[in-house]
């Protein structure tokens, strides 16, 4: 089992559309939360507005302790909105090497309807977004 850290900005977040950042696939629950916890409170933008966060709990495929890198894939498949905006995000568990995360793809690309689809690497315990974000409106940043 794999933590992965999603922040939030429910300020831009509507209807069935959520403004999530995926920061990173941790090896413990715990350090996932410390990690929100840093990012909330010191990096630009999710300190700034009322950010929240989850952590969900990835399966991994295969025996994890016979892995023979920090590498991990995903599949993911959405829909986009008329904003563009992705929206109907369904996940794959995690899987120890590409190939199978790609013969994942067609098994799930006949089971789900979705316009896009992707494969994905993660490195267990890096970080994403680590100079955070800024919000502009107007053309103009507000943070």
């Amino acid at each position: 089992m794999l933590y992965l850290l999603v922040l939030t900005d429910p300020e831009l977040s509507y209807d069935n559309y959520s403004e999530d950042f995926y920061i990173g696939l941790f090896d413990t629950e715990q350090q996932a939360e410390d990690i929100a916890k840093h990012y909330l409170k010191n990096i630009k933008g999710f300190c700034d507005f009322p950010c929240t966060y989850r952590i969900v709990k990835k399966d991994v495929i295969g025996d994890f302790n016979s892995r023979i890198s920090d590498y991990l894939w995903t599949v993911q498949g959405w829909n986009t909105n008329e904003y563009l905006d992705e929206i109907d995000i369904i996940e794959s568990p995690c899987f120890l090497t590409e190939e199978q995360a790609d013969a994942e793809l067609p098994v799930m690309k006949k089971k789900y309807q979705r316009e896009e689809w992707t494969v994905t690497r993660w490195k267990i315990g890096a970080l994403e977004w680590r100079e955070g974000f800024v919000r502009m409106v107007d053309g103009e940043p507000v943070n």
